[in-house]
């Protein structure tokens, strides 16, 4: 008895000693895995936080560009507007000159043109108490050509026309300014905001 006694007792050691093996190795077991599974989760967390900053980095540059872009418009829109001022005010000049600089301005326009025969001089609107029977008749003894009167005035506008049969030269004031800000608005520009 006292051998089976013995033999129950070392088989309940033994019962034990694996129970607490296999306690051991399953506690192991649940740690590594708990400990993997943790670690990935800080991967994956540092993962979206890296994303997450990203984004905002991002967000943050596209909304710098996009602040950037619309104060270099505005200040883009501002000088359009004082290029724009700056040849209106030069029409608004000429248009204000007296009567004797209109008709050197005049003159010398025609003195550089390079016609023979009939023209039709037309005045605008805003110039035609400046331009005068007397001064025309002056013009056509000091020109190669000569020049008559149009039938009335080119609307709004001061300066004049030439045509040669339905050839216009145009010596408005405004579209005289208005070739001169298409072809030099850049130089004028650079001059002006430098």
């Amino acid at each position: 008895m006292k051998a089976i006694e013995k033999i129950v007792e070392q088989l309940n050691q033994q019962a034990e000693l694996e129970q607490l093996q296999l306690k051991e190795k399953e506690t192991n077991r649940i740690d590594q895995e708990f400990q993997a599974e943790l670690s990935e989760i800080e991967i994956e967390h540092q993962k979206r936080l890296e994303k997450s900053l990203k984004n905002l980095e991002n967000n943050y540059k596209q909304a710098t560009n996009r602040q950037q872009i619309a104060q270099k418009q505005m200040i883009l829109n501002q000088k359009q507007a004082i290029l724009e001022r700056v040849f209106n005010d030069a029409v608004i000049q000429m248009e204000d000159w007296s009567t004797d600089e209109q008709q050197k301005f005049a003159h010398h326009a025609l003195e550089k043109m390079q016609l023979q025969g009939d023209l039709t001089f037309i005045p605008g609107e805003k110039s035609q108490t400046v331009f005068s029977n007397e001064w025309l008749i002056e013009q056509n003894r000091r020109l190669s050509y000569h020049l008559d009167f149009g039938e009335g005035t080119i609307e709004g506008q001061a300066g004049f026309i030439l045509d040669k049969e339905g050839v216009q030269y145009n010596f408005l004031y405004q579209s005289l300014v208005g070739e001169i800000q298409q072809r030099e608005s850049f130089q004028v520009a650079e001059s002006l905001f430098d």
